[in-house]
């Protein structure tokens, strides 16, 4: 049976929005949008990874609390398991360092937003929670 790919997402609520990035040009679904995160490298847990992730992709010192969702989806090239966190980012501005944009949005925002299949569930979710 095939190993699902784990990836973490962060879920950082500020003032009822939360924040989503855009894939770059070249990377697989290239111009989607996506809560921040990433894949999990040798040896690290779900949130050192998440925490790696974020200052990666946006230059952001990311305090990861407690997990959020669990999802499986299955990808035509794959299976993935996203563990969602919530998580708090510090003051600094976010920059687009491995991401092609990024928005503060709200949760009825998000249902018109080309977001990733995976990441779907999430915004019925934070609808809920977010009103």
């Amino acid at each position: 049976m095939e190993q699902p790919l784990i990836v973490t997402a962060a879920i950082a609520i500020r003032d009822g929005r939360v924040l989503i990035t855009q894939r770059l040009q070249g990377t697989r679904d290239a111009g989607m949008w996506e809560f921040p995160g990433g894949k999990l490298e040798a040896g690290e847990s779900p949130t050192e990874a998440l925490t790696r992730e974020i200052k990666e992709e946006l230059g952001a010192n990311a305090q990861v609390g407690d997990i959020f969702d669990v999802i499986h989806y299955r990808y035509d090239w794959g299976a993935v398991l996203l563990l969602a966190y919530r998580c708090t980012l510090g003051d600094q501005p976010l920059q687009h360092l491995e991401v092609a944009d990024h928005r503060w949005v709200t949760p009825a925002e998000l249902r018109n937003i080309a977001i990733l299949p995976a990441d779907r569930p999430l915004v019925d979710r934070l609808a809920n929670i977010l009103k």
